[in-house]
């Protein structure tokens, strides 16, 4: 597949059909897998027109935002050809409210991010004149919505060429990143087919810089994730040498780009990789160390072997571009990947499949959606889907440790495509995920933590925390924080968790020299022991272990393990 046919967005050709048929009811039905909850599942449409979800983003209250594009009356009166719709769920699935904007021409929610406050971003792509005069073509257009639904301002901006919005990610000061792909000369000169572009607004809807990037063959820019910094990464797909000749090989395609830029438009470093066939990135999300999660699609062996058709893939890179690791999965048949949602736990993906990836396959294409740690192991998969083609094109962690994903069925109501959009609403279970980097010890061991057991605020006893690998007869200690997830560097190591830092139990390791030591608490019976009052159902825990290291010189005299966070179940 070519760079090329991949550009235009399946939405506006299904806007183009004339749907009169009326669509079947058809509830998607996970299949089971061992390490999520699926709490809830809607689907939402008009039965004879069609309705897509094409983004969420968390609300900041546990619920969702989600937007894409109807031809019905979703959220009111249909302007034209298709609108774009946004929507608030609360974390029961309830709809909060649903609003719908267009003109006479086809418009279109792409992207959708949470503004810091407590509403939303989202952008899109309109052929009409949607917050300002058209500037030619299709026009790219940005707009915030408060939590209650209300339009704070819009934003419309193009070329005289084609200009499309395809991703929104917070800038950590309130403003907002928006980017996508241009045919024209949005934010430089094209130097010839599609280029990428990137801009940042800030929270009154002021453009406070803009960029375009490309070659003389064809760029996309797909998604963009937060450096924690108040930067950006931002990647894509290129047929031209944008950082590094195009991969070689007499099938030459596509490849894949990620960059990295500061909050004042400057570009720090930029990547390419590829394989002799096409390789597309289409998410990105933050590792929560500063550094970025890839994911995108593969014809070739980009992280592994080619398992069948096409192959999704994520990699690992840190802040400074450095690439930490890469993996390809996949099955006999197409896989593709289309979001990601990430932090220091590790990552989400979600995409389709016309394999069995997560489970056997219902149809067509099936939805799937997987969870991979920080070191790039694989947790838990999962596949959903229908008789028809279903698809997830977005994931949105909400804030008692699990996931929203979202996307759109085709009914198979009658011989043209007519969609329905879903959300569904998947739980992790009360028990620890670990995150975060170990420092190796003096004896050359890497301490190591471990949860078993499930973790309850009521329970009093039954989920432990056991650090191995730790000095034999070395003074340590358990520590957690309340506040988030860290990743500064500490005393030779990774300090995991955010001050303020409370502290459990001073303990004396036992075991086998050199490595064979270890500690261990039931942090349920710290919990009933009343130590810390906030440890009440629904807190968040992100917990680590210090002990001594005389083999190193102070102040770096220590070792330090990964880490582990949990919620507090009832």
């Amino acid at each position: 597949m070519t760079l090329s046919r991949t550009l235009p967005d399946r939405a506006f050709a299904i806007r183009s059909l004339r749907l009169t048929l009326a669509a079947m009811v058809l509830l998607l039905a996970a299949l089971p897998a061992v390490a999520q909850t699926q709490a809830w599942i809607k689907q939402i449409g008009d039965p004879s027109y069609s309705d897509t979800a094409n983004a969420c983003a968390p609300d900041a209250s546990g619920g969702v935002y989600l937007g894409g594009v109807t031809e019905s009356n979703l959220g009111g009166p249909q302007a034209g050809s298709g609108d774009a719709w946004v929507a608030r769920y609360d974390g029961s699935g309830s709809q909060l409210w649903v609003r719908q904007f267009g003109t006479g021409g086809p418009d279109a929610v792409f992207a959708a991010a949470a503004d810091g406050s407590g509403g939303v971003y989202v952008a899109g792509s309109t052929l009409g004149s949607l917050g300002g005069p058209n500037a030619g073509h299709l026009d790219a257009w940005l707009a915030r919505y408060d939590s209650a639904g209300n339009q704070l301002w819009i934003r419309q901006f193009g070329s005289s060429a084609e200009d499309r919005s395809k991703f929104a990610s917070a800038d950590g000061s309130g403003g907002v990143y928006v980017g996508g792909s241009t045919y024209g000369s949005l934010g430089g000169t094209n130097p010839g087919g599609f280029d990428a572009w990137l801009a940042r607004y800030d929270g009154a809807g002021n453009q406070l810089w803009i960029r375009q990037l490309g070659t003389s063959q064809n760029e996309s820019g797909d998604a963009a994730a937060t450096d924690g910094s108040n930067g950006v990464y931002v990647c894509g797909t290129t047929t031209g040498s944008l950082a590094a000749p195009n991969a070689p090989g007499d099938k030459v395609d596509a490849d894949a780009w990620l960059a990295r830029y500061d909050s004042a438009g400057n570009q720090v470093w930029i990547r390419q990789l590829g394989t002799n066939f096409t390789d597309e990135t289409g998410a990105a999300a933050p590792d929560g160390s500063g550094g970025v999660y890839a994911a995108g699609f593969t014809a070739g062996s980009l992280g592994g072997a080619q398992a069948g058709g096409g192959d999704a893939w994520v990699a690992r890179y840190d802040s400074a571009g450095n690439q930490l690791w890469v993996r390809q999965l996949g099955t006999s048949g197409y896989d593709r990947l289309r979001a990601a949602a990430g932090g220091a736990f590790g990552v989400y993906l979600a995409g389709d499949t016309q394999g069995s990836f997560g489970g056997p396959n219902a149809g067509k294409d099936d939805a799937w959606l997987a969870r991979y740690d920080g070191a790039g192991n694989q947790l838990w998969s999962l596949q959903l889907g229908t008789s028809e083609v279903d698809t997830a094109r977005g994931v949105a962690i909400h804030g008692s440790g699990g996931v929203y994903v979202c996307g759109d069925q085709d009914s198979g109501a009658g011989p043209n495509l007519l969609w329905d959009a879903w959300l569904a609403r998947y739980d992790e279970p009360c028990a620890g995920l670990n995150y975060c980097t170990a420092k190796t010890n003096s004896a050359g061991c890497a301490p190591s933590i471990t949860a078993s057991g499930v973790v309850s605020a009521s329970a009093g006893s039954g989920f432990t925390i056991s650090t191995k690998n730790v000095l034999d007869n070395k003074f340590g200690v358990h520590f957690y924080s309340k506040s988030g997830p860290s990743g500064v560097p500490f005393q030779g190591g990774i300090l995991c968790a955010q001050a303020p830092l409370v502290r459990t139990m001073l303990q004396n390791s036992g075991g086998t020299p050199p490595c064979g030591g270890s500690f261990q608490m039931d942090f349920n019976a710290y919990i009933a022991s009343g130590k810390d009052p906030a440890l009440v159902a629904g807190q968040q825990v992100w917990l680590q272990t210090w002990s001594r290291d005389p083999g190193f010189a102070p102040p770096n005299n220590t070792s330090l393990s990964d880490a582990v966070t949990f919620t507090l179940c009832p």
